[in-house]
C-alpha cells in the first residue's frame, strides 16, 4: 500500500461524518420546516425573536434543502464541499439559536448536529483534500 493510498483512507472518516452529519441536519430541518408550514399547534410562535412561524419554515426549508445539497458535494468530494458545509453548519446554528423558543428540543438537537459540522470541517479540513 503507498502512503497516497493511505492518507486516502485515513481521511474518507471525516468526509463521511461530515456528509453524513449535514445530511441529517438537513432532514431534521426539512422536517421543522414542514412541521412549521403544516401545522402550528406544535410550536409556541410568540416565543419566536423575530416574525412568523410561516417566515421560519420557509427558512428552514431552505437551509435544509441548501444542506442536503452541500451533503452530496462534499461526500462526492467537490472542492468548494468543506467551505459550503462549514457555511452551512454555521448558518443552521443561526437558524436554530433564534428559532429555539419555537420549540426547543428540536432546536437544541439540530444546534448540536450543526456544531459537529462545524466542528469536523474547521478541526479537519486539511483531510477534505
Amino acid at each position: 500500500m503507498t502512503s497516497t493510498s493511505g492518507r486516502r483512507a485515513a481521511r474518507s472518516g471525516w468526509v463521511t461524518f461530515v456528509g453524513a452529519y449535514l445530511a441529517l441536519a438537513g432532514v431534521l430541518n426539512l422536517l421543522w420546516a414542514a412541521g412549521a408550514l403544516a401545522d402550528k399547534r406544535n410550536f409556541a410562535e410568540n416565543e419566536l425573536v423575530w416574525s412568523t412561524l410561516s417566515t421560519w419554515g420557509w427558512i428552514a426549508l431552505f437551509i435544509g434543502a441548501a444542506q442536503l445539497l452541500g451533503a452530496g458535494l462534499v461526500v462526492t468530494r467537490k472542492g468548494a464541499g468543506p467551505w459550503i458545509a462549514g457555511f452551512l453548519g454555521f448558518l443552521g446554528l443561526l437558524v436554530n439559536f433564534l428559532a429555539i423558543g419555537a420549540y426547543p428540543i428540536w432546536s437544541a438537537i439540530l444546534l448540536a448536529v450543526n456544531a459537529l459540522v462545524v466542528w469536523a470541517c474547521t478541526v479537519h479540513s486539511d483531510e477534505f483534500f
